[in-house]
């Protein structure tokens, strides 16, 4: 780590650890209860897509029919499905309201195929498999469905740098009804004991302090259920510009002082050649007086020994 701030370090890695270690998850605040518990769903889908619930066991030749039945989450009322025989070519469907009958459908391995599925297609599905023997066996499917979850936005609430550090406060909006919903802030790019997880009863708010060093990375926000997530990502320099401002600075100084260099050794170069041009010698040898310098000046009148 640079020098700047270095002496808050501790202080300031402690502030970053209480934040992330107690403000990471938690359910939403518009949380709705759900009628099962999450631990007790066999599939978990979102409304509007489509699901296959799939039989364990297999299609001997003893099986003598595979009858379907739903029990809706709504009102608790059983309604029987569809009657599947290896005998018959087609299954044999029981009468359903028209907002159901197009929405069913049985595989060849008896398998059954549920799309565009709505809130009220939740509850327990059941297919009770009767064998030439007399004995039967039964399979379950407890379906829970939940709302699609809204693409959410990370929202600045407030962002200032002092002595190095950077001090930001953030919110994980998410649009509409955001019931039963959980909000998660992971980081990529901090250093690993600046990089925690934990809870937080409002978990949208995220305050944190960066060093300076460590704002060249970015925080998501992860929105989810138990069916689906989706996330919107921040990069923490967009939040603290001041870094690559300082960054540029610095290199349009660098750029200058490249400038002022290269014209002063321009500079010095041309005052060179010209002292030579104006004083120029050489050496010259007599028997009487040895080696000698002879100089002289340009101009033709002027001559002389040095």
């Amino acid at each position: 780590m640079d020098s700047l701030g270095s002496s808050w370090l501790p202080t300031q890695t402690l502030i970053l650890q209480i934040s992330l270690i107690f403000g990471l998850s938690s359910p939403s605040p518009d949380s709705q209860a759900v009628k099962y518990p999450s631990s007790s769903c066999t599939l978990k889908r979102t409304v509007g897509t489509s699901v296959q619930l799939t039989l364990t066991s297999p299609l001997h030749p003893n099986v003598r029919e595979i009858e379907w039945n739903w029990k809706s989450e709504d009102d608790e009322k059983t309604r029987l499905l569809v009657s599947w025989k290896p005998q018959t070519p087609n299954p044999d469907w029981y009468e359903l309201e028209e907002i159901y009958k197009h929405r069913l459908n049985l595989t060849e391995m008896a398998f059954l195929s549920i799309r565009n599925l709505t809130m009220e297609m939740s509850g327990l599905y059941t297919a009770k498999i009767k064998f030439n023997s007399g004995k039967s066996n039964e399979e379950e499917f407890r379906l829970c469905l939940y709302d699609p979850i809204p693409h959410p936005q990370i929202q600045i609430l407030s962002s200032s740098n002092k002595s190095g550090w950077c001090n930001i406060s953030l919110e994980c909006e998410i649009p509409g009804n955001a019931g039963n919903l959980t909000v998660t802030w992971l980081s990529q790019g901090l250093p690993r004991h600046l990089k925690q997880r934990g809870i937080l009863p409002n978990s949208r708010n995220l305050s944190l302090s960066l060093p300076i060093s460590h704002i060249n990375s970015h925080l998501t926000c992860v929105v989810s259920n138990p069916a689906e997530e989706k996330n919107a990502t921040l990069h923490l320099e967009d939040i603290c510009p001041w870094r690559g401002s300082l960054q540029s600075k610095w290199f349009w100084l660098g750029i200058l002082l490249m400038v002022l260099m290269v014209s002063l050794g321009a500079g010095v170069w041309i005052w060179m050649r010209k002292k030579m041009q104006t004083r120029r010698g050489r050496w010259v040898h007599s028997p009487a007086r040895g080696f000698r310098l002879e100089s002289y000046s340009p101009g033709p009148s002027h001559r002389g020994i040095y």
